[in-house]
């Protein structure tokens, strides 16, 4: 007794998980040929960008009203709105932010960090013009068993509603909304419930 040594009753030490490193890449493979209705001239995605975050946090929903920041993001591209939501919650979230794809199709990617604390990634990107479309991955847990994390995943990706804008077509004029709807799959022309790209992540250490 008091020596420090395990006996055959002692409960096994809780296995440590280190954080890990990704190279999250999203291929946009929306193009002419894939949705050849009135396909814009300037096709294009904004930035990457998210959080990566601890459980209980969560930036969006299907089903749920937009935040500001996902407002901003779906309706114009703009990235300072969701940074202050992430920095709002302090040490339980980090802001990541990565490239654009300028023209679709074409790719974009973030490296982002995960830990023990923070191991839940959301990005998202606005599909542009569009009035208020964006597509994403929200609160992807990347843990495996009790202390590894998974080596791949990735997501075909369908675009997402943020029910701030009255638009239905690529470019519709502002509508504002005055009462926003719950974000939700664009299941009508000129999209019609497609996907049009997808999100890999994939661990670099």
């Amino acid at each position: 007794a008091g020596c420090g040594l395990l006996t055959e009753t002692d409960p096994p030490p809780a296995p440590v998980r280190d954080s890990a490193r990704y190279f999250v890449t999203f291929e946009s493979t929306w193009s002419a040929q894939t949705h050849p209705e009135a396909f814009p001239t300037d096709a294009h995605f904004s930035r990457l960008t998210g959080a990566v975050h601890a459980p209980g946090v969560s930036f969006w929903e299907v089903g749920l009203i937009a935040s500001e920041g996902i407002r901003a993001m779906a309706e114009g591209g703009a990235t300072a709105p969701l940074r202050a939501e992430v920095e709002a919650y302090g040490a339980r979230a980090d802001f990541v932010e990565g490239d654009p794809v300028p023209t679709s199709p074409g790719t974009a990617s973030v490296e982002v960090s995960v830990s023990e604390e923070r191991p839940l990634v959301t990005v998202v990107t606005m599909l542009a013009p569009s009035p208020d479309w964006f597509v994403g991955v929200s609160g992807l847990d990347l843990r495996r068993g009790d202390a590894d994390w998974a080596d791949e995943v990735f997501y075909d990706l369908q675009v997402q509603d943020a029910g701030t804008d009255d638009g239905a077509s690529y470019t519709a004029a502002d509508a504002p909304r005055a009462v926003w709807a719950p974000i939700g799959p664009v299941a009508y022309p000129p999209l019609g419930a497609t996907t049009v790209g997808r999100i890999t992540l994939t661990r670099v250490e």
